[in-house]
């Protein structure tokens, strides 16, 4: 039989999983874990936990110049928030390419990292503003928190960070300086309603001719959404140049290790990867 439980609170949600009977569900927006119960991908669960009415993990606020943002905010709320389309409009475009309006209506960026899919299309921005996400369990009937840089977050496809009985509540983004330049794009064989064959962001600081600071990530390339090191530090302290951009593009293509599947080949996710960086690197030079 299944149990259904609609706490009100993050206290609430979080006494109910170590008691919980059989297989645990969170359930906020259900995009991924409807179609998973439908199609038997998983087992039903035993028991539900339902998080809409969970206030704290929902909108959008500064908190000690950071932007939080409630796990269980819509994409269609980070898409049109004036908060992130001010100070991380990358997140904003790329909520606003997730499937159609209707998924982005009910889907969450909590639900969007938590699946861990090598393909999560916020996963990628966040990377470039180095969020860090917020977890939270009970200990002796008090809240915990610790924070997780989000590169350390996923370890593998459908595995995350979460401890046993842990939950995601918030991801934080510092605020960028104005010479911040961040850009994110992705490639699949329709231009809507389609899981990236490849995605790559890049962001950086192009201050007096050279990249002061710079971040690069990829998605769909790996068993988990990455950070290019490798590419970051052939830019770093160096102007954008044709020899500069052409040794970032060789290091992206060497550190990421795609696969073959229905949707691509390695050869070509690789050769995709360094056609999009290269591109961006020359939009960020002429700008």
């Amino acid at each position: 039989m299944l149990a259904y439980h609609r706490p009100t609170t993050t206290e609430e949600a979080l006494a109910l999983l170590p008691n919980a009977t059989g297989t645990v569900s969170l359930y906020a927006g259900g995009t991924d874990l409807l179609p998973r119960w439908t199609r038997g991908i998983v087992p039903w669960a035993q028991t539900v936990v339902d998080l809409k009415r969970v206030h704290e993990l929902r909108g959008v606020a500064r908190d000690n110049g950071e932007i939080c943002i409630g796990a269980c905010t819509a994409m269609s709320d980070i898409e049109s928030n004036a908060t992130i389309r001010e100070h991380a409009p990358v997140l904003a475009e790329a909520a606003a390419r997730i499937a159609c309006s209707q998924i982005r209506s009910r889907g969450t960026i909590g639900g969007n990292l938590c699946n861990a899919s090598p393909a999560a299309d916020t996963a990628v921005p966040l990377i470039l503003l180095d969020a860090t996400l917020e977890l939270a369990r009970l200990e002796n009937d008090k809240v915990e928190r610790r924070t997780v840089p989000i590169v350390e977050f996923f370890k593998g496809p459908g595995s995350t960070a979460l401890a046993s009985a842990e939950i995601l509540t918030h991801i934080r983004v510092a605020s960028r300086p104005s010479t911040w330049l961040a850009k994110w794009d992705k490639f699949g064989t329709r231009p809507s309603m389609e899981i990236a064959v490849a995605s790559v962001g890049l962001a950086l600081d192009l201050s007096n001719a050279k990249v002061q600071d710079v971040r690069i990530g990829y998605g769909s390339v790996a068993p988990t959404p990455l950070r290019g090191r490798a590419a970051e530090e052939v830019l770093k302290a160096k102007p954008l140049t044709e020899e500069s951009m052409n040794q970032a593009v060789d290091a992206a293509k060497a550190e990421i290790s795609p696969i073959s599947d229905v949707r691509a080949s390695e050869s070509y996710r690789r050769q995709l990867v360094g056609v999009m960086l290269r591109r961006m690197l020359e939009r960020a030079r002429n700008s």
